[in-house]
């Protein structure tokens, strides 16, 4: 790892190469390497961990965490500076976020891309540079998948889907025909986007219940997060449509012709009728419906 400030982090990265990494300034050991990253309270000898205000900073006397990021004017007590440090940084728990998501991509897959024999793609599918296929996936007529796209072992993309460029695709997801999935996005496992919307009419002649046919599509912008077993069905007219940087957690249900704005954040088992109109920014707890 150089010191250099654009560069990345991870495991083996020392004290000081990470200071630079979020603009700090070492108090103590700035060789130590650091193995991992942990809390306070769980943080061990070569692992570094945050503190970001007095509550926490009481703690730094006992935890047996070798390096912490501390925000500045957060007092700390007194510590070992042969074998300890302390990064201070202007907030760390941004500073934090900047390391956890360096240590992330540095413990990525680092295999070359490349498509699995197993793979069974669609002669008429369009595949970018770089994609990386894994074992079992199943890729449509006239799909297209963009530069970098990582699909896992299991996904299936159906006919005339789009993936924006660096879009991760975890196991056993399913994404239906004629949906669009933009740029950054990571779907993870068991993720269904493109269902039938649950639309069904009382059928006179039968007696029975018929079934609505969905014709519509789903459209998710770039940069959000599905979590796992999330399913967001398709429209009946039209898209249902997820707008960029929103993000939602495990076994949410969205269901048809739903609109839910940019930078949205929705919690576990939370249902969402079909048609409802979820704005900007909006924040919804786990379980609402």
């Amino acid at each position: 790892m150089t010191g250099a400030a654009d560069a990345r982090v991870g495991v083996g990265s020392t004290v000081s190469e990470i200071a630079a990494f979020v603009g700090g300034d070492v108090d103590g050991d700035s060789s130590l390497v650091i193995e991992g990253l942990n809390s306070l309270d769980h943080a061990g000898s070569n692992e570094l961990t945050f503190i970001h205000g007095a509550r926490w900073a009481r703690q730094w006397g006992e935890s047996a965490s070798g390096a912490a990021l501390v925000t500045r004017g957060v007092e700390v007590d007194d510590h070992d500076r042969s074998t300890r440090a302390v990064i201070l940084v202007d907030d760390a728990e941004i500073a934090m976020l900047r390391v956890l998501e360096s240590f992330s991509d540095s413990q990525a897959s680092s295999a070359p891309a490349s498509i699995h024999p197993s793979a069974c793609i669609h002669e008429t599918a369009v595949i970018g540079r770089e994609v990386h296929v894994d074992p079992h996936v199943s890729i449509g007529e006239q799909a297209v998948l963009g530069d970098g796209v990582r699909l896992e072992a299991g996904v299936r993309i159906g006919p005339r889907v789009v993936i924006g460029d660096h879009t991760i695709v975890h196991s056993n997801v399913a994404i239906e025909h004629d949906c669009h999935v933009g740029r950054g996005c990571r779907l993870h496992v068991g993720v269904n986007i493109g269902a039938d919307g649950f639309g069904y009419r009382p059928d006179p002649e039968t007696g029975g219940i018929r079934k609505v046919p969905h014709l519509g599509t789903v459209e998710i912008g770039n940069d959000v997060e599905i979590g796992a077993g999330t399913c967001i069905d398709r429209g009946k007219f039209g898209a249902t449509r997820i707008c960029d940087n929103s993000k939602l957690d495990n076994l949410v249900q969205v269901a048809h012709n739903v609109s839910i704005g940019q930078s949205t954040v929705i919690a576990a088992q939370v249902g969402i009728a079909g048609s409802a109109r979820i704005g900007n920014g909006v924040q919804i707890g786990a379980q609402a419906g």
